[in-house]
């Protein structure tokens, strides 16, 4: 699993749990199939090895994430017991948090200034600086379990 998909299964899981009200195994398998949304956006983000604002930028990704997470949601809303509009929800929000960790890279993102495309990044880490990485893995499945302790629901 890499950071991505832990971070935003974290995500997914408690806004699911917290904003939605849905019960932590539910919220949790939600979470990690919608979190396949972040391969996707890498695999149509990338042009020649480099991101474009096609995926990493905030809009387009809110909308890509949204779409493939109500998709999703048709799917397997009989399994996961969880809406197709909440799936369609949490996938922006898991979309987002992608660009969220993508901003503390070197290349960062996207955003659309003066009618023009310009990158933005908070910090210039590398995508595969090993400390940032497991210490982000590290406290998603902190939240994961700090989540299912604290859960709303008994």
């Amino acid at each position: 699993m890499n950071t991505h998909m832990a971070f935003s299964t974290a995500v997914g899981f408690l806004a699911l749990l917290y904003l939605l009200a849905v019960p932590p195994t539910y919220a949790l398998a939600t979470a990690a199939i919608l979190s396949f949304i972040n391969p996707l956006i890498d695999f149509y983000g990338h042009e020649r090895g480099r991101r474009s604002p096609r995926t990493h930028e905030p809009l387009h990704a809110t909308v890509l994430g949204a779409v493939t997470g109500g998709f999703l949601g048709l799917v397997f809303a009989i399994a996961l017991h969880v809406a197709p509009w909440a799936s369609a929800v949490v996938g922006a929000i898991e979309a987002l948090s992608h660009l969220l960790l993508d901003a503390f890279t070197e290349h960062g993102i996207y955003v659309r200034r003066n009618g023009r495309y310009e990158r933005f990044a908070f910090a210039h880490l590398r995508h595969n600086d090993p400390m940032a990485n497991g210490l982000t893995t590290m406290f998603s499945l902190l939240a994961i379990i700090a989540g299912f302790l604290h859960s709303p629901h008994p």
